[in-house]
């Protein structure tokens, strides 16, 4: 089974827009995943944005989520990075 590091960043935080995903193909590939805010825990640094696939959960720094708020839009950028084979337990 491999595993995969996934880097999440806020790129922005939008007053309104559509749901929408922007891709690149290839290793290293990021991604734009566009969405709602449903819930966010800035104490710990948790936020839970549904996009049009679904909820996506995401750990951030807590000191950059203080001014997040239920309902607004919010664009993550995303890449993923093969680590190979998970370790044996």
């Amino acid at each position: 089974m491999k595993t995969a590091l996934a880097a999440v960043m806020m790129a922005a935080i939008l007053a309104t827009g559509p749901v929408s995903v922007m891709a690149q193909s290839g290793p290293g590939a990021r991604q734009a995943v566009t969405g709602e805010v449903t819930r966010v825990d800035a104490k710990d640094g948790w936020v839970h944005v549904k996009t049009a696939d679904g909820t996506m959960i995401v750990h951030y720094p807590p000191a950059q989520l203080q001014s997040v708020k239920k309902g607004d839009m919010v664009t993550l950028q995303l890449a993923l990075k093969d680590n190979g084979p998970a370790p044996k337990k």
